[in-house]
C-alpha cells in the first residue's frame, strides 16, 4: 500500500528477525502438493486441469524496505515454521512485494544494503518453499527508482525508498526480464507488474484520457519527470524471455480505478492478463454500486484480483464488505499485510510469527478465509449450461427486462451475468439470483444487444447464451436544461446546487446525470441524489424525492465538495446519455 497514509507500505524502520536466506532453508515443506501452474481461461484463473483457481491469501512485506534501509531482506523469518502458520490460515496466495534497485543492485543502496545477488537468491527461495507448500506466489514491484515531488507523492527521494506514480524507463523493463527470465517456467508464480499506478495525481486529475495512456504506454507523462515505463513495455520485457507466467496489470488512483482498464489494457499475446485492485476503506471507491461498475465490468471478461485489501483501523467492518462482494464475484484477494507490526494503524494481520492474529482484523480475515472453498484444484469444475436464449418484455425509454429458459450445473447454478454486446465487446450490466432481470439506465430509440451467463458456488461460467436485440422507446428525457449555481467557498471546500430542467413533453423517471470536475474537486456530501466519482468524472441517480421530474418541471440538488487552488465549475451535463443545455 502506498499513497496518502503513511506505513502501510512498511515501517520507517525495521527491527532485526532472522536473516530470510538462512531461514528459508531451515525447515522442508510438509507432504502436500506443490502448487498449481495457473493460466487465464476468459474471466477465471485456472488450473492444468481447467479447475477455477480463485487466489486467496496475504501480503508478505518486508522485501521492498528492508534492503533499501540497508538491513536485512525480510522483515521476519520466511522458514517452514514461518509458511506453517500461513498454512493455518488456508492461506492459498502470498504477494511478495519487491525493490527493482534491491533487485539490481545499483549504486544508490546503502554500503549495508544485501548484494543483488543475495536479494535473488533470497526472493527464489521463499518463493519456491512457497510453492512447494501448495502456496502460489505474487511478485509485485512496489518500490521503483525515479524523483517525484508532485501530488500524492509520499516522499522525494530519487532512489526506491518509496510508491512512485509510475515505473521507470530506466530499470524497471530490465528487472521485469530478470524476474521473468528467473521464475520461467514456474507457472505458479504470478507477475505484478507494479503496485499502485497514479499518474492521474501526477497530472492533478485534470486528463482522465493522458492518464490512462501514460499508464499503458508510458513515455513522458504530464507531472512526472523521469521517462516512463507502460505496462505495455513491462508486458513486452516479460514476453520477450519466453515466459508465459500470469501477468496483472493495475489501474488508476492507485489502482482503485479500474473504470477504463478494459479500454487501456495492455496487450498480451499469451492471453495471460488479469486486472490489479486495490480497495482500503480511505479510497475513492468503497461502496458496492462502485464495484458493481467500476470493476465488476473487468471481472466480467478478465480475472481481477485485489492484490491488497485493508482498512486504517484495527477492525474488520470494510473488509467484510469488500471480500463479500468478492466472493459473490469471484475476485481473489490478499490483505495487507502479514507483519507483527502492532494494528494501532490498521490493516496489520498477525501479533507474531506463529499467526496469531491482531484483534480484531486480524481474527476477521482468518475466520473469513478459514470459511472459504474457492481456490481448492480438486473443487468443482463443470461449468453449467448455457442459458436460453433472452426475450424482452417491459420495455421503456430507459430499461427493459429479460427473461431466459433457466440453466442447469451438476452441484447448482448459483446466479447469472447479464452482459451488454457491442461487436466483440461485452460489458456486465446486471447481476440476478433467478432466470430474469430488469436492466436499467438506458437511452430512449436506442437498440441494445443482450446475452447471459450463468455461474456456479466454485466460479464456473457458462458459455454465452444466444443475444436478444432490443430497442427502446420515445426520448428519455425529451430534453433538458442544467443550471449550476455557486452556493458558497471557504477556500479548502465549496458548496453548490444544481437545478435539472425537464423541457420536453413527457415526464422524467430514473434519471442519470453526468458531469465532470477539472480541477481536482471531490464531492464530499450531496442531497437530493447519490453521486459516484471516479476522477473528476461524476455520474448522479437521483433520491427517491427527486425521482421523477414532471414535463416542464425541475428538480434541485446539492452538494460539498473539497478543492484545491481553482475551482473551475462544470461547462457540460448529460441527462441518460443526452447533453443538456446550460443556463
Amino acid at each position: 500500500m502506498a499513497g496518502s497514509v503513511a506505513g502501510f507500505g512498511g515501517p520507517a524502520s525495521a527491527v532485526a528477525s532472522p536473516a530470510a536466506g538462512q531461514s528459508a532453508a531451515d525447515g522442508r515443506a510438509s507432504a502436500v502438493a506443490a502448487a498449481p501452474a495457473l493460466h487465464v481461461s476468459g474471466n477465471r484463473l485456472v488450473t492444468g486441469s481447467n479447475s477455477t483457481f480463485r487466489p486467496l491469501g496475504v501480503n508478505r512485506s518486508g522485501g521492498e524496505f528492508g534492503c533499501v534501509q540497508g538491513k536485512e531482506i525480510f522483515d521476519g523469518p520466511t522458514d517452514q515454521a514461518a509458511i506453517e502458520a500461513m498454512k493455518a490460515w488456508k492461506i492459498n496466495t502470498v504477494r511478495i512485494p519487491l525493490n527493482e534497485e534491491c533487485w539490481l543492485g545499483t549504486g544508490n543502496l546503502p554500503p549495508t544494503a544485501p548484494s543483488a545477488a543475495a536479494y535473488q537468491q533470497a526472493v527464489k527461495t521463499y518463493a519456491d518453499l512457497l510453492v512447494a507448500n501448495g502456496i502460489n506466489v505474487i511478485l509485485d514491484l512496489h518500490w521503483t527508482w525515479g524523483e517525484y515531488t508532485g501530488p500524492g507523492g509520499g516522499c522525494p527521494d530519487v532512489a526506491a525508498t518509496c510508491q512512485k506514480p509510475m515505473p521507470d524507463a530506466r530499470y524497471t523493463p530490465t528487472f521485469w526480464s530478470e524476474v521473468a527470465t528467473m521464475f520461467k517456467g514456474n507457472g505458479a508464480v504470478i507477475f505484478d507488474l507494479f503496485n499502485e499506478p497514479y499518474p492521474d495525481a501526477a497530472n492533478n486529475w485534470s486528463d482522465a484520457t493522458a492518464a490512462w495512456t501514460c499508464l499503458r504506454d508510458g513515455g513522458t507523462c504530464a507531472g512526472i519527470t523521469y521517462p516512463v515505463a507502460g505496462m505495455q513495455t513491462l508486458v513486452n520485457a516479460v514476453r520477450a524471455t519466453g515466459t508465459t507466467n500470469v501477468i496483472m496489470s493495475g489501474g488508476l488512483e492507485w489502482t482503485n480505478n479500474l473504470s477504463r482498464w478494459l479500454e487501456f489494457k495492455p496487450a498480451d499475446p499469451t492471453g495471460n492478463l488479469m486486472a490489479s485492485w486495490h480497495s482500503y476503506n480511505f479510497n475513492g471507491c468503497v461502496t458496492t454500486s462502485c464495484w458493481d461498475s467500476n470493476i465488476g465490468a473487468v471481472a466480467a471478461q478478465v480475472p481481477v484480483q485485489a492484490g491488497e485489501i485493508g482498512q486504517n483501523t484495527c477492525a474488520h467492518d470494510y473488509i467484510d464488505q469488500v471480500m463479500a462482494w468478492a466472493d459473490a464475484n469471484k475476485v481473489g484477494y490478499t490483505a495487507w499485510t502479514w507483519n507483527p507490526w502492532g494494528c494501532s494503524g490498521g490493516s496489520v494481520l498477525i501479533e507474531d510469527w506463529n499467526g496469531t492474529p491482531t484483534s480484531t482484523y486480524g481474527e476477521g480475515f482468518k475466520a473469513h478465509l478459514l470459511s472459504q472453498t474457492a481456490g481448492d484444484p480438486g473443487g468443482d469444475t463443470a461449468a453449467p449450461t448455457a442459458p436460453g436464449t433472452p426475450t424482452a418484455s417491459e420495455v421503456t425509454a430507459t430499461s427493459a427486462t429479460l427473461s431466459w429458459a433457466a440453466s442447469t450445473d451438476n452441484v447448482g447454478v448459483t446466479g447469472y451475468d447479464i452482459v451488454r454486446v457491442t461487436g466483440g465487446t461485452e460489458t456486465q450490466v446486471a447481476v440476478s439470483a433467478s432466470n430474469r432481470a430488469t436492466v436499467t439506465g438506458l437511452s430512449g430509440n436506442t437498440a441494445y444487444t443482450f446475452a447471459v451467463y450463468a455461474k456456479d458456488a466454485a466460479g464456473n461460467r457458462s458459455t454465452r447464451s444466444a443475444t436478444v436485440t432490443v430497442t427502446t422507446t420515445g426520448t428519455p428525457a425529451g430534453t433538458c436544461s442544467v443550471g449550476y449555481r455557486l452556493v458558497g467557498d471557504w477556500g479548502s471546500g465549496f458548496q453548490s446546487e444544481i437545478t435539472i430542467r425537464n423541457t420536453g413533453a413527457a415526464a422524467v423517471s430514473n434519471w442519470k446525470l453526468g458531469f465532470t470536475f477539472t480541477n481536482g474537486q471531490t464531492i464530499s456530501n450531496m442531497w437530493g441524489g447519490t453521486p459516484t466519482q471516479t476522477g473528476g468524472s461524476v455520474s448522479v441517480i437521483p433520491a427517491s424525492y427527486t425521482d421523477t421530474i414532471t414535463a416542464g418541471g425541475s428538480v434541485t440538488l446539492g452538494f460539498i465538495a473539497n478543492r484545491g487552488a481553482t475551482n473551475t465549475a462544470p461547462t457540460t451535463f448529460t441527462l441518460n446519455g443526452r447533453t443538456c443545455t446550460t443556463t
